[in-house]
């Protein structure tokens, strides 16, 4: 009786495995939306009926491979926290195993990563996860002695979002790319920080950034065909913001623009089309806003200050805007792609030119651009996690800039 019973549990165990990553592969290729129970039953070679028997609908299945990532990313961060390094060599090992846990887990990290566009509540819980991981090894280096004090909660956040940007340039857009570059911008920010510690340089003037950025000034109006448009775009913005792209349809968009829904189809060919034009808006209106706020602002230093303010005010005002533009990875790649693409392009130029004045330390730029885009997108959209009180956004910034312009480490 016992060995027949080791055998049935030993077989639902596989079946289960075998469930999973069909699952895995189905999402990660197809998305949650287009991929079906059938789908994944399909691929592992088994009858829709048996998956009822493990997973309760397509959603559990879902959170059940996110959870199998955060497991995986999270056991190489306490693997490395338990061991008698130093706190230095345990952050670097723990970043090396979590990135090479990706790079082999592709398919799996793409799947969590999806879980952020859906609303479910699942990416908050995983998120929040990795990084109370990260804050023990960071409360760990600081009781040692080995790292100063920092907000551990506010440095974890940022840790994790250099992680994750990283992930996404150097892994999943050009696989098999972190080579001595990305490694060594890791070290040094995160250790020394981005702060060479040389004298301000003066600025022009000092732009009135303090202000909520949302309030600033009018806009134009518009007439006609392009009031339209605007109102459609404007109504996309605010129903993909609240719901997301899959629950929204058009003629939704369209009721709220307050036309027919055959007029949406005059402006956009399709929904799709509505999402990636505004996906360039918000883009144009967040470069805008930022360049507003940097003039007239020379030493690079102060560009980062001013330019986290910025961006945390800019969250604030289109937190739901924001969210699109993560969706939109999802839903049209290369839109997704080109967004981060073209702030950091713009934002290596400036991290150059900051090198190049002795303003900010020699760390090669890209890997730099997206360790702090990274950061900055990481603590504004994810810190404090649901249910925990919000600290003052001044002092979230505060922090972070904190831990980016000085790292990690005591000086000596």
């Amino acid at each position: 009786m016992k060995k027949a019973m080791v055998r049935r549990t030993s077989t639902a165990g596989e079946t289960r495995k075998l469930l999973l990553k069909a699952g895995e592969h189905a999402f990660s290729e197809k998305g949650y939306h287009a991929a079906s129970v059938s789908e994944i039953c399909r691929r592992a070679g088994l009858a829709n009926g048996t998956f009822y028997r493990h997973f309760e609908n397509k959603e559990e299945i879902f959170a059940a491979l996110v959870e199998c990532l955060q497991d995986g990313m999270c056991e190489r961060i306490e693997r490395v926290l338990a061991s008698r390094a130093s706190g230095r060599e345990k952050l670097l090992r723990a970043y090396r195993d979590v990135l090479a846990f990706v790079a082999r887990e592709t398919a799996l990290y793409r799947v969590g990563r999806s879980a952020e566009a859906m609303r479910l509540g699942i990416h908050r819980r995983f998120r929040s996860n990795l990084a109370q991981a990260l804050a023990k090894l960071l409360r760990a280096g600081v009781e040692s002695g080995d790292f100063r004090a920092v907000d551990a909660e506010t440095a974890a956040y940022a840790l994790l979002g250099i992680i994750e940007f990283t992930v996404m340039r150097y892994i999943l857009w050009e696989p098999g790319s972190v080579d001595e570059d990305v490694r060594r911008t890791f070290e040094m920010l995160v250790f020394h920080g981005y702060d060479s510690g040389s004298p301000p340089r003066p600025s022009e003037r000092i732009p009135p950034h303090r202000a909520p950025l949302h309030s600033a000034g009018e806009p134009f109006a518009l007439h006609g065909g392009e009031a339209t448009r605007q109102a459609l775009l404007n109504a996309a913005e605010r129903l993909f913001g609240q719901a997301g792209f899959h629950q929204t349809s058009v003629s939704a968009i369209a009721y709220v623009a307050g036309v027919a829904q055959g007029t949406f189809y005059l402006y956009f060919p399709s929904k799709v089309a509505a999402f990636v034009e505004l996906a360039r808006e918000i883009n144009q209106k967040f470069r805008d806003e930022e360049r507003e706020a940097l003039t007239g602002i020379a030493d690079r230093r102060e560009v980062e200050r001013v330019g986290f303010e910025t961006f945390f005010r800019f969250i604030d005002a289109h937190r739901g805007a924001y969210g699109i533009i993560r969706e939109a990875e999802l839903i049209d790649p290369e839109t997704g792609r080109w967004y981060y693409e073209r702030l950091a392009r713009s934002y290596m130029v400036g991290l150059r030119a900051g090198i190049e004045h002795g303003e900010i330390r020699p760390i090669p730029s890209e890997p730099l651009a997206y360790a702090l885009l990274g950061a900055g997108h990481s603590v504004a959209l994810w810190w404090p996690p649901d249910g925990e009180e919000s600290p003052s956004m001044e002092r979230t910034v505060r922090e972070l800039l904190d831990f980016l312009e000085r790292g990690l480490l005591n000086p000596s």
